[in-house]
């Protein structure tokens, strides 16, 4: 009789943790590679330059320090704004 009980016991706790391990498994949704919120952005180095071009004359120009080429006036001046180190 013991071991019948035993064995019940067992059988039951295995079917409940096999039974969450699946339903914790389902609901979890796992991001596919390539499937990002915010794809980085890809600027040429003709673009940096006319963007800071456009930031001399006083057109308008993308705010963005990652947009201008590196040591020029108007990446300083954006870093500054940013609050970001240079």
């Amino acid at each position: 009789m013991r071991k019948l009980i035993t064995g019940l016991v067992s059988a039951g706790l295995l079917v409940a943790f096999a039974g969450a391990s699946y339903a914790q498994s389902r609901h979890v949704q796992h991001r596919q590679p390539g499937q990002y919120t915010n794809s980085p952005s890809v600027i040429t180095d003709a673009q940096r330059w006319q963007n800071e071009r456009a930031y001399e004359r006083g057109d308008y120009y993308e705010h963005d320090s990652n947009d201008f080429p590196v040591g020029t006036k108007g990446w300083f001046d954006q870093k500054d704004s940013e609050g970001g180190d240079r």
